[in-house]
């Protein structure tokens, strides 16, 4: 299948599975049940999940064909909706239990107001047809979307309006991977080595100097306020002055990584394709390598019920956290 140039470099931010990205995988799946439904039958070891988020009691993955898939017990057992949308959807974030935000392929954008339980469809013109690739919460009533060729959205009211924001000048177009709070802060993280912060909400950007030029996947701010920048081949990078200086960490692999969080216990994983578990138990200064026994990606990953719950290549895999003291 031939693949366009620019739509090669959406699929790699999206998800990149070892040698297939995960978007591409996803568009590509078999056509899901007829639409319509309010609760569908997905096998959940059967569908490509892009982003989990926990809200409350409620874990939310969201993923191919703009299913969102929603647990009420520790991703023991998972119900699937439908959304308004029918594009891969490739973030989603709470601002509370009921409120949230979903975005993906092709512009889409969708809000909850139950938790998952039903999605509504918020146009977003200015978009097109180019991606979303995630959307993170702020605090109070603030989202931000963001995506392919320096997309920037920002809503002031939970997500039921939002407006279009040119960023680090009018000809930005790297295709944003993450953005995170850090304190008062905001960093950005993209492809091209592109790294920024925001010292007023995301009202103007500062670009930062990166000690990399390839492409940023994701981000982790510790509870200690160290930042820690992640992306293509094993690159991994952390700065302790919200990114005026990074420091070079090896994680002995050439694998990339996909998203990573500091786990209740302090340590920090990261997660990432064929199966990548770099487990760090010193605040991100040093990491062992794991790998899955599947040996499929990841691209997202939560804390519930004592287990630590992975989305991915192959859905939702529970991970017991003493299999990694084991290994």
């Amino acid at each position: 299948m031939k693949i366009s140039v620019k739509a090669a470099r959406v699929w790699l931010l999206s998800g990149l599975l070892a040698g297939l990205p995960l978007a591409h995988a996803a568009d590509d799946a078999a056509a899901p049940p007829a639409r319509g439904k309010t609760v569908v039958d997905v096998r959940t070891d059967k569908i490509i999940l892009m982003d989990l988020a926990a809200t409350g009691d409620r874990l939310v993955a969201v993923g191919e064909r703009g299913f969102a898939l929603t647990s009420d017990d520790a991703a023991k057992t998972w119900k699937a909706r439908e959304t308004p949308v029918t594009r891969t959807l490739t973030g989603v974030a709470f601002a509370n239990p009921q409120v949230g935000i979903a975005v993906g392929h092709g512009g889409s954008l969708v809000r909850t107001e139950d938790g998952g339980g039903s999605w509504t469809a918020i146009p977003l013109e200015e978009a097109g047809s180019d991606s979303l690739l995630g959307v993170t919460h702020l605090g109070g009533d603030h989202f931000v979307a963001y995506g392919a060729f320096g997309l920037y959205f920002d809503s002031a009211d939970a997500g039921k309006t939002w407006q279009q924001r040119k960023i680090l000048g009018e000809d930005f177009d790297r295709h944003i991977s993450q953005i995170i709070a850090a304190g008062s802060s905001i960093i950005l993280v993209a492809e091209s080595g592109t790294l920024a912060r925001s010292d007023d909400g995301g009202a103007t950007w500062t670009a930062l100097t990166s000690p990399y030029v390839g492409s940023y996947f994701g981000a982790v701010v510790t509870k200690d306020g160290a930042v820690l920048a992640f992306g293509m081949r094993g690159n991994f990078y952390r700065s302790i002055d919200l990114g005026a200086t990074w420091q070079k960490i090896d994680l002995a692999t050439k694998t990339s990584m996909n998203a990573g969080r500091q786990l209740a216990d302090g340590r920090i994983l990261l997660v990432g394709n064929s199966g990548l578990l770099a487990l760090s138990r010193d605040g991100g200064h040093t990491f062992e390598v794991h790998w899955s026994p599947a040996g499929k990606g990841f691209a997202a990953l939560a804390e519930a019920g004592g287990s630590i719950v992975l989305a991915g290549e192959t859905g939702i895999t529970l991970l017991d956290p003493s299999w990694l003291e084991a290994q």
